[in-house]
């Protein structure tokens, strides 16, 4: 098994600050201990060994501290980059230390009755400790070493006087009481290690969940301002292209009554097209943004809107659609006029990245999920170069685009994958086998 668990982060300062809290809080407790036992109780403690143990947590914590915050010092925003690897102390450090924490532990307890002393108890501190901040194997490590130590403790320690009729007292003779202790003792540790480490694990997954969560909700949040702002700019900018397009329309006919030069006649034929670009500009932008998403359900084929889809494309003659009749039948509630524009958009890009002898195939089929639901599943494949793992990484963010300049606005596959997620489906694109890329569509059928 893999010493870190997947879902185990490396511990930072923020858990090295914590953790050295937690020590400055045992280090009060045990000199509170030995004080109150030596000056109250009036029990002879060998003082020296104990405060030499205790010095030593003193002396490994204050280096602790001065390196989580001489990092953080150095670190204006440390606390917002908790995985960062110059911040980070790493589990093996942490498990060293609180594996000095047992030996130190065993220390005190070996000069003050061994495991007839109450405070063995403590080392489930230890293990609870490891299971919340270390991963599974550092986990286990501690907990090992406990019972091992514990079980010395049985066998080896300096007697107090408080504790000679004690059946656990090192100087007892081995029975029933004592075996029965360290299996039980042993069985408390393994059952602590476990719970505390399922918990930890259900937390940190929960807390990463959240995460990603958060993360999608601003992206969203983000993704939903754009959409707005590109509908508006749709729709401000076609009243002013569409009078351009008027007078232009009007200029047309009076250059057949008078004597033009080429030159200007090519201008202004540069004009019109410019003009037609802009209008189909702005209507991918209206679209994708939502206003053909927003159109009403109706019944409708998959055949219909891939038939829509190519029809109204440059090169239909190398989009190759493979689907059978019965998937090609099927009838359900979607808009037809966005699911066309959507997909167009990614056959589209698959046609620009082939050569022009190549073609791009489209996989048509329909995977039943359970009884009553449907998903309809478009698999797009291209024979391009293919694309990076930074390029898919980045592929839907708005305005990125490996095409050249002027070539597109990096707003094709944004706008689409608004249009599917708004239906509730997904866009994931893979490199091909054979080299392309490999779109896949899923969008959940209504029938």
């Amino acid at each position: 098994m893999d010493s870190r668990n997947h879902s185990f982060s490396e511990p930072n300062t923020s858990t090295a600050i914590w953790l050295s809290q937690l020590r400055w809080i045992a280090v009060a407790g045990q000199l509170v201990v030995i004080g109150f036992v030596s000056a109250f109780l009036k029990i002879s403690l060998p003082l020296i060994p104990l405060l030499v143990i205790v010095s030593g947590t003193v002396i490994t914590n204050v280096l602790l501290m001065w390196w989580a915050y001489r990092v953080r010092a150095g670190k204006p925003n440390a606390g917002a980059s908790a995985t960062d690897s110059s911040e980070s102390i790493g589990s093996q450090g942490l498990g060293l230390l609180l594996l000095l924490d047992v030996a130190t532990l065993t220390g005190l307890l070996y000069f003050s009755g061994g495991a007839a002393n109450p405070f063995i108890f403590f080392f489930f501190a230890n293990i609870a400790v490891a299971g919340i901040m270390l991963s599974r194997f550092w986990m286990l490590v501690i907990t090992i070493t406990s019972v091992v130590c514990g079980a010395w403790l049985l066998y080896n320690a300096t007697s107090l006087t408080v504790f000679n009729n004690s059946p656990l007292d090192p100087q007892a003779s081995w029975g029933v009481t004592k075996l029965a202790f360290l299996i039980a003792f042993a069985t408390c540790c393994g059952v602590l290690a476990y719970f505390v480490s399922m918990l930890a694990l259900e937390v940190r997954q929960r807390d990463r969940k959240l995460a990603i969560a958060e993360k999608e909700r601003e992206r969203a949040q983000r993704l939903e301002a754009l959409a707005t702002l590109a509908a508006g700019a749709g729709h401000e900018l076609a009243s002013p292209l569409s009078t351009i397009a008027v007078i232009a329309g009007e200029l047309s006919r009076s250059f057949d009554k008078h004597d033009i030069p080429d030159k200007v006649r090519r201008d202004f034929g540069l004009i019109r097209e410019e003009l037609n670009r802009c209008k189909d500009i702005l209507h991918r932008m209206k679209s994708g943004a939502g206003e053909a998403a927003a159109e009403h359900l109706h019944p409708v084929t998959l055949k219909e809107i891939l038939d829509d889809t190519v029809t109204a494309m440059r090169e239909p003659n190398r989009v190759i659609i493979q689907m059978e009749r019965a998937v090609g039948d099927f009838q359900a509630l979607l808009p037809k006029q966005a699911i066309s524009q959507a997909i167009r958009n990614l056959i589209q890009n698959g046609l620009d990245a082939s050569s022009e002898t190549q073609n791009v195939h489209v996989l048509s089929t329909i995977v039943l999920e359970s009884d009553d639901d449907r998903t309809w599943v478009l698999e797009i494949i291209d024979q391009g170069t293919g694309m990076t793992d930074d390029v898919i990484r980045r592929i839907g963010e708005p305005f990125f685009t490996t095409k050249e300049v002027g070539e597109g606005m990096g707003l094709g596959v944004f706008l689409t994958r608004n249009v599917i997620q708004g239906l509730g489906g997904e866009l994931r694109f893979v490199r091909g086998v054979q080299g392309g890329t490999q779109c896949t569509v899923r969008i959940p059928l209504e029938s």
